[in-house]
């Protein structure tokens, strides 16, 4: 059994102005940490107990200059090897509006190196499944978005969506167990790299014009 527990790790994003001052310290004995240093304003008056100093600790910090490939490498091949050994896995990007996430997940489309963890993750088990030839592997994807808790399925090509509403309604439900199901979400196979990029970029297309 894989014995992990949840790992939250940070990512600084890139900024033209610098708006605090922080320090990323991955050697720390009680694990790495960020702390930012915001000055205390002026202009609150002499008499100021503002917080000054903020620290957080992480599984691991990735700094401003930290290339795709090593975010893939430590966060998501490990996933990816656990779900290849049985095991159920989830990434789950978290941030403000504009601080990256779908960079980081998916990948800017400029530069190939720009690629996110889906299009590696995607690469990564097609070239585990061409290497493995005791086992048969047959993969279907879906895509859905949940807004104002109400879900929307992606992938589905019957439908041109120039609104999130014309999109195909996914219903999230729980049975007695507590387990999730979701209903009229569909189910694509792909048989190789290339069918699943196609899949990721038609759930893209109608995420970003019913945006």
């Amino acid at each position: 059994m894989v014995k992990q527990t949840i790992q939250i790790f940070g990512r600084i994003k890139p900024t033209k102005k610098t708006t605090a001052v922080y320090s990323v310290d991955n050697e720390e004995q009680t694990g790495p940490s960020l702390e930012f240093v915001v000055p205390r304003d002026l202009a609150d008056g002499f008499v100021n107990n503002k917080r000054e100093c903020y620290k957080f600790r992480f599984q691991k910090v990735f700094d401003q200059a930290v290339k795709q490939e090593e975010i893939f490498q430590n966060i998501a091949k490990p996933v990816a090897d656990s779900v290849l050994a049985g095991y159920n896995g989830t990434i789950f990007a978290y941030g403000q509006t504009g601080s990256g996430k779908t960079f980081t997940i998916t990948g800017g489309a400029e530069h190939y190196s720009d690629r996110g963890i889906i299009p590696r993750t995607l690469s990564y088990l097609y070239e585990c499944f061409s290497q493995d030839s005791s086992m048969i592997y047959t993969t279907h994807i879906s895509y859905l978005e949940i807004y104002n808790e109400m879900g929307y399925d992606l992938l589905d090509s019957r439908h041109e969506a120039s609104r999130l509403e014309d999109l195909p309604r996914v219903t999230i439900m729980e049975d007695p167990d507590q387990n999730i199901h979701l209903r009229n979400l569909s189910l694509q196979q792909s048989a190789n790299e290339e069918e699943a990029l196609n899949l990721l970029f038609l759930g893209d297309t109608n995420r970003m014009i019913a945006e």
